[in-house]
């Protein structure tokens, strides 16, 4: 019978020179091994019995496969309820796309103030103590002690004095302001953000309802890569009368992240919440133009038609400066009216000089919004505040359900304009089956199909609790296992490749991190904000 003796075999305990031989380099081997240097030789993997699937010894010391890399997340310092602020940076840190421009914007910034000798704003400070704080929370090999953030509070409270402040804030209004500050350096570094190049950057729609012939790029500064704001996106914004039919034209504008409220029920998913962003709502105070101007018209013809009675009861009656003043007035009414004929048939929306526009009462329009640009990084705030009667604001508690893949499809334009008010601006498309690989590739060639980078948590009440962040880490091969050019010509991709392609989550609380799964994540239900990166 074998019996341990100090934990290793009966047999390589017994006398004689061989076995103490042997007893003594199992124990140097040991040694080794406690300490992880023969580890690849052996075929030892990081499983928590010492065995897994790299089990084959290997005497060229080459790497097993398997094997999981050691990643350590650094944490955040809470500095006075700044876990906000925490939660809020260390979802941004994992957006590789935002770090990059960062990092072109925080380049120019210092190239601007050593060549012109100029003194960098505060919103450059800002910016250069958030390239520094991203920094330190990339992914580290080893242990490292959490981070103070304090030099970038410092700065931005000089945009915000609220963030010096103990009392809780929200996550939202700090990545508004983040977004607005880099908006303005970038402003400031080019000659302009709105114009029509922005309609084309990062690759249009394929059938875009605002693609533009021109491909002319508009960057951070001339000497900085062509880099533009991930955070970027376009919407468009439809309203249009029930009653005459009238559509008004499509307004465009940009936003940085969308606010989708959130169905007052037990549990919803992201999809029922877009839902509801881009339905079409019936509007009962809006005053169509087009009814204006018809109604103007026609107290206009009306207004004639009695200024042309008078005439001829005048012509026997009155004196001529009386006459000449009906005149007058019949022939403003007449220009007037050709005006107004002219707009409807036209252009209801042009400006009419000079004349007093009826006030119709409100009719019934309706009103819709669309995505009509998708940014490469897609931000979806959920507003959980519930406004009751009595003014008091309580938050909505409900379960929102996510996936690691969101395909925008049914919520973006299609290239096709409806200007019925019943009907959407652009009929939605059918969303990709999560099961239907071809429909995945469809999405992504036409910019619509995302994958969740970071989720910002919050637990607690509205008007205090404790925010906390979950953070997807890349495997080190997802530039090999996904790569975005080839696959959008065409090569077939797996659902299971793109939802769960060996990315580690990790669960960062103020200075606490913590690895979890991928399921543990999209079972949270807590979520405020949520990081897509578009694939």
């Amino acid at each position: 019978m074998l019996r341990n003796v100090g934990g290793y075999p009966a047999a390589l305990a017994g006398g004689g020179a061989r076995s103490n031989l042997l007893l003594a380099a199992s124990i140097s081997v040991a040694s080794l091994l406690a300490l992880g240097l023969v580890a690849v030789s052996l075929g030892v993997s990081d499983g928590a019995n010492g065995s897994g699937k790299g089990g084959k010894a290997s005497g060229k010391g080459k790497k097993v496969k398997g094997r999981k890399q050691r990643i350590f997340m650094r944490g955040l310092y809470n500095l006075g309820n700044t876990c906000f602020l925490n939660s809020t940076l260390q979802s941004l840190s994992s957006l590789e796309a935002f770090n990059e421009y960062v990092g072109s914007c925080a380049e120019s910034i210092r190239d601007n103030a050593n060549i012109n000798g100029e003194k960098v704003s505060v919103d450059g400070a800002i910016i250069l103590q958030l390239k520094d704080v991203l920094e330190q929370l990339k992914p580290q090999i080893s242990k490292v002690a959490a981070y103070s953030p304090s030099m970038l509070i410092s700065c931005l409270s000089k945009r915000g004095r609220w963030l010096l402040t103990r009392n809780e804030q929200d996550a939202q209004e700090l990545f508004q302001l983040v977004s607005s500050i880099l908006q303005t350096t970038r402003r400031e570094a080019s000659a302009s953000l709105f114009n029509s190049q922005f309609l084309t950057q990062n690759a249009p729609l394929e059938n875009s309802i605002v693609s533009t012939a021109s491909s002319s790029t508009v960057t951070c500064t001339a000497s900085s890569a062509q880099l533009y704001n991930p955070l970027q996106g376009m919407a468009a914004s439809r309203i249009a009368c029930v009653k005459c039919g009238y559509t008004a034209a499509i307004r465009h504008f940009t936003f940085d992240n969308l606010s989708l409220s959130v169905p007052r029920k037990q549990a919803t998913t992201i999809e029922e919440c877009l839902s509801v962003y881009t339905v079409i709502d019936k509007l009962t105070d809006f005053k169509c133009r087009y009814c204006t101007v018809e109604a103007t018209l026609a107290r206009t013809k009306k207004d004639l038609a009695q200024a042309t009675a008078d005439l001829q009861l005048e012509a026997v009656q009155s004196s001529q400066k009386r006459i000449r003043k009906s005149k007058a007035t019949i022939d403003q009414l007449t220009q007037q009216q050709e005006s107004l004929e002219n707009a409807l048939a036209t252009n209801p929306e042009a400006e009419l000089e000079g004349i007093k526009m009826a006030d119709p009462s409100p009719g019934v329009s309706t009103k819709q919004t669309m995505i009509a640009r998708t940014p490469k990084i897609l931000v979806l705030h959920l507003s959980r505040s519930i406004f009751l009667p009595s003014g008091d604001v309580v938050k909505n508690s409900a379960k929102v359900r996510v996936q690691p893949l969101l395909d925008i499809s049914p919520f973006t334009t299609n290239g096709h304009i409806n200007t019925n008010a019943a009907k959407p601006i652009s009929a939605p498309a059918c969303p990709s089956p999560l099961f239907d690989d071809s429909a995945l590739v469809d999405a992504r060639r036409n910019n619509c199909l995302y994958r969740l980078s970071a989720i910002v948590l919050h637990v607690g009440g509205h008007d205090s609790g404790h925010y906390s962040a979950y953070r997807r880490v890349p495997c080190a091969s997802e530039s090999e296992a996904v790569d975005s050019d080839s696959s959008k010509k065409g090569v077939s991709e797996k659902k299971e490749t793109l939802a769960d392609d060996g990315s580690r989550w990790f669960l960062l609380s103020d200075i606490r991190s913590v690895e979890v799964s991928l399921q543990t994540v999209l079972s949270s239900g807590d979520s405020y904000l949520l990081f897509y990166e578009r694939l």
